[in-house]
């Protein structure tokens, strides 16, 4: 197998997006071609000559020479409805009208690709095709969507990846990322023929979360604690989505953000993202672990199974008040200020028995144990004295509690990045872990 320099004929964000979860270094070289259809050729042809043809503009644009190693890719895809294409609307009008046409009925994607090896001059073409059935769609919808502005780039007016288009959707029989613009089946079928090997993205966000993986084990034997008692929280603040999909690549499950407004988008993003991992999706887990500010705790409760920073009664009023209105019950912890430094949110050991005890008043939550950010010192012993207070208060609090609330109570948060080894050999079941995993942040 040769490696080469893949080149994406295309400025699409969602082939881009496919490519990078597949694990592919590409640049970027969109090529303009008038994409009108040859009616001599049949419907299949069709959409594969287009692909061959964005492919050879891109070639003739002069910045693939021979000799370097150059692969180029192109892609097409068309929505076929009966026997008419539906390629990217003109105009929302006609963006109504491929909308209600496909209301209710069932229609065939078609994306196509073409792979030039530059060096060889080998040339590869191949398509795929996935069944999708819309669901009744009514006008109002129609006219929303449109009024989004999502349609119009796209092919048959709607896109699988946007959370309206996707809601359009009855039934999918084939590849999601067909219908989302690339099939990577049929991308890497065409480097097998050709021989080629493209470049691969290198991240080391994999390799960090099996390290710290590793030491948290390690520190389980030295405590001799069950390790399953004990799990990683990946601290993705600031860090984009495909940070985050590739620590799930890596095994890692339970994620932490600490704002609201850049969480929610980040957690629909990455959901859109696994979709193309063609792995079976298990559970991603979202924890919540910023400062709470009663204005966002609306945006909070529900879209987070835990939240870590809870440390005062106007927040348990309003958790309870929004879990209420979504009929369920918002699993929390208690943050405690073990130091009662000003700089830092938490209750204080006089105020956090009193928290403890009025949570117990609200119905619509779950109070599953205590999170901790003791002060960082470079003293171990100081350190491992400062989580051992925090396991004593922990103890106590469990103690108080009615006998058939101890067993949620069973959640100790705390240790970071510094200090988490230290803080598994006094009782951590929850270690959030960001800048070892993720790198530093801007």
């Amino acid at each position: 197998m040769s490696v080469r320099n893949l080149v994406l004929a295309s400025q699409s964000p969602r082939r881009r997006q496919i490519l990078t979860i597949s694990g592919y270094e590409f640049d970027i070289l969109p090529s303009q071609i008038s994409e009108i259809l040859d009616e001599n050729l049949n419907l299949t042809s069709q959409i594969r000559q287009v692909a061959s043809d964005k492919a050879e503009a891109c070639l003739k644009m002069g910045k693939t020479p021979k000799g370097h190693g150059f692969l180029v890719l192109a892609s097409d895809t068309v929505v076929i409805l009966g026997d008419q294409i539906l390629g990217k609307p003109k105009d929302e009008n006609e963006a109504r009208s491929f909308l209600s046409r496909l209301s209710n009925q069932t229609h065939d994607v078609i994306t196509a690709i073409s792979l030039i090896d530059v060096d060889t001059d080998r040339r590869v073409q191949d398509h795929a095709v996935t069944r999708v059935r819309f669901r009744k769609i009514s006008d109002q919808e129609i006219d929303a969507y449109v009024a989004t502005g999502d349609p119009m780039d796209k092919a048959g007016a709607y896109g699988i990846q946007s959370a309206i288009g996707n809601s359009f959707i009855a039934s999918v029989e084939g590849e999601y990322d067909t219908v989302a613009g690339l099939s990577m089946t049929s991308v890497e079928k065409a480097f097998l023929k050709l021989g080629v090997i493209p470049k691969k993205r290198i991240s080391h966000i994999g390799e960090n979360v099996n390290r710290v993986l590793t030491e948290i084990e390690n520190a389980c034997l030295t405590a001799k604690r069950d390790r399953e008692l004990v799990r990683l929280v990946a601290v993705s603040k600031t860090k984009p989505a495909i940070d985050v999909v590739d620590a799930w690549l890596a095994g890692q499950r339970i994620f932490a953000e600490n704002y609201a407004q850049e969480a929610l988008p980040k957690i629909l993003e990455v959901a859109e993202l696994l979709k193309y991992t063609h792995r079976d999706t298990d559970e991603i887990v979202w924890h919540f672990i910023g400062v709470l500010q009663s204005n966002k705790i609306k945006q909070i409760v529900g879209h987070f199974s835990l939240i870590h920073s809870v440390d005062r009664i106007s927040h348990l009023e309003e958790i309870e008040k929004r879990a209420s209105e979504k009929n369920l019950v918002q699993p929390c912890l208690l943050q405690l200020n073990i130091a009662d430094e000003s700089t830092k949110a938490g209750a204080n050991r006089n105020e956090f028995f009193n928290l403890l005890e009025t949570a117990q008043k609200f119905p619509h939550l779950k109070i599953q144990g205590i999170m901790a950010l003791p002060p960082i010192v470079e003293n171990v012993e100081l350190t491992r004295q400062r989580f051992a207070d925090i396991r004593k208060i922990f103890d106590q609090a469990r103690a108080s509690l009615p006998v058939g609330k101890q067993t949620d109570f069973k959640e100790l948060s705390m240790g970071t990045t510094s200090d988490y080894r230290e803080a598994i050999l006094e009782g951590a079941t929850l270690v959030r872990v960001g800048t070892s995993i993720f790198g530093s942040r801007q």
